[in-house]
């Protein structure tokens, strides 16, 4: 079965207990400390990805990780982890980028004006030199 990240943050949610999927959706954005909420169409296909896999079962209570799923889940423990910490740290980036692109436009709207329009070639040209110094890796 090809590696997929959702399989692996649900695997994680039933591995203790059986849960119904609004409530794996709810282990996983209690996951994380960044706001991340899995979207239905994500959860359901990798469930069923899973069941057909042999890796989870479905009970009364909800699903539940089988002893193949937890194989499964043992062998694929340190891919896991990193591919948690790295979008732990790219959800973080780019949540702090969003934060400093609306301060900037915030603060070029709150500006006086004149200020702008004699400087805005200047101001252009800045955040064009950004753009081409991440391209070109500087």
């Amino acid at each position: 079965m090809r590696y997929h990240l959702s399989d692996m943050l649900i695997l994680e949610q039933v591995s203790e207990s059986p849960k119904k999927p609004y409530r794996i959706i709810k282990g996983i954005v209690g996951k994380f400390d960044i706001e991340y909420k899995p979207s239905t169409g994500m959860i359901y296909p990798a469930i069923d990805r899973l069941l057909k896999a042999g890796y989870i079962k479905k009970t009364m209570d909800g699903y539940i990780i089988t002893e193949e799923g937890k194989k499964y889940r043992s062998n694929n423990r340190e891919n896991y982890e990193k591919l948690i910490s790295n979008f732990m740290d790219n959800k973080l980036f780019f949540r702090n980028l969003r934060k400093a692109v609306r301060d900037l436009i915030s603060t070029i709207k709150e500006s006086d004006k004149s200020y702008i329009r004699e400087n805005q070639e200047t101001i252009i040209e800045e955040i064009g030199e950004i753009s081409r110094k991440i391209k070109n890796k500087e």
